[in-house]
């Protein structure tokens, strides 16, 4: 296996993908080794966006290794290019410029995009998500006139978020529900205290109560609640956590459910494709039942495990290590391992 022949593609330019991107090189020195992103910008620290937003950094600090790194390891980064299709009979991607781009073995590590419920579809376009370098720059261009931030829902991400919009003078409104770390949901002992040391920061704190529509007011922002309270703000933040972002993969012929569903070597129902990172939905064999991967440390785990598997090895994808997440003083312990209907 290998060899100059061998061309290896990689979908995604996060951390799982650039983990396997570098395992890939390591492993088979010939071969041809490409990264596909339809972000326009390298491997970047996605937890230094806030302080993008506020200006506490700027671009210069993003990005995890200079371009060279690439270059130098003869790997190739194709950014700003979206998949469109995958053929994987004929081994093709097809991007959405209308190139194609064959590949001998594949890793998708296509990564997750914003959670928006169902309930809150009609107001997508006034709902502010910061995932992307994109999303963040959007903002910061904005946040001289922004006095006023409304935070929803969503994921570990919001509460950092709202730390460094209060320490950049910012009033900030969180809400703080049931859903507030989908899908994980902590009890109430955990949601007062995630309140608690909110309101020690500055934040004001809503609790138990629901975002069912947002409307815009000129430049403003009217969020209606479910129990018929109106916040007007600024800013409304969406951080209803992360869902797969593998749209691209419907009708492929790929076994999906919640996310890629994989093997506990992360090979995919298709011969030589792998999967890896937030997209997969993992098996293990042991508890027969699916996991999922959350956090920086366990996506590069599985960026590696996929990558070496690919160079034929037999790796498997143990349970997450990452049990308790630790944000600002507040601990959540939280259940990994999710049970699908």
């Amino acid at each position: 296996m290998g060899g100059a022949g061998e061309h290896y593609v990689i979908i995604g330019n996060g951390v799982a993908g650039n983990r396997a991107a570098e395992v890939l090189r390591d492993g088979d020195p010939e071969a041809r080794v490409t990264i596909v992103s339809d972000e326009s910008q390298p491997f970047y620290y996605r937890h230094l966006l806030r302080d993008l937003v506020t200006g506490a950094v700027g671009e210069d600090r993003l990005g995890v290794r200079p371009l060279s790194w690439w270059s130098d390891r003869r790997i190739r980064l194709r950014l700003g290019q979206r998949v469109q299709r995958i053929d994987f009979g004929a081994k093709t991607i097809y991007l959405a410029h209308r190139e194609k781009l064959g590949y001998t073995r594949l890793v998708v590590c296509a990564g997750s995009k914003p959670r928006v419920p169902e309930t809150l579809w009609a107001s997508r376009a006034h709902l502010t998500v910061m995932k992307t370098i994109e999303d963040a720059r959007a903002l910061r261009d904005r946040f001289g006139d922004v006095r006023h931030v409304l935070i929803a829902g969503g994921d570990m991400v919001s509460v950092r978020t709202a730390a460094a919009f209060l320490l950049a003078g910012r009033k900030v409104t969180f809400l703080v529900d049931r859903d507030a770390f989908w899908p994980i949901e902590p009890g109430p002992e955990q949601r007062a205290e995630l309140a608690a040391a909110l309101r020690s920061r500055g934040a004001e704190v809503i609790e138990d109560d629901a975002v069912v529509a947002v409307e815009p007011v000129g430049d403003a922002r009217v969020v209606a609640l479910k129990s018929g309270r109106t916040v007007r703000c600024d800013v409304a933040g969406a951080f209803f956590g992360l869902v797969p972002d593998i749209d691209f993969l419907a009708g492929s012929g790929l076994d999906l459910e919640r996310g890629v569903l994989v093997d506990e070597h992360l090979r995919t129902s298709v011969e030589g494709v792998w999967a890896a990172g937030d997209c997969a939905q993992v098996y293990n064999p042991d508890l027969r039942n699916w996991w999922v991967s959350v956090g920086w440390g366990n996506a590069e785990r599985l960026g590696e495990v996929a990558a070496r598997n690919v160079l034929g090895d037999a790796v498997r994808a143990t349970g997450p290590a990452e049990s308790v997440l630790r944000c600002d003083g507040v601990v959540v312990a939280t259940r990994w391992w999710v049970d699908l209907p």
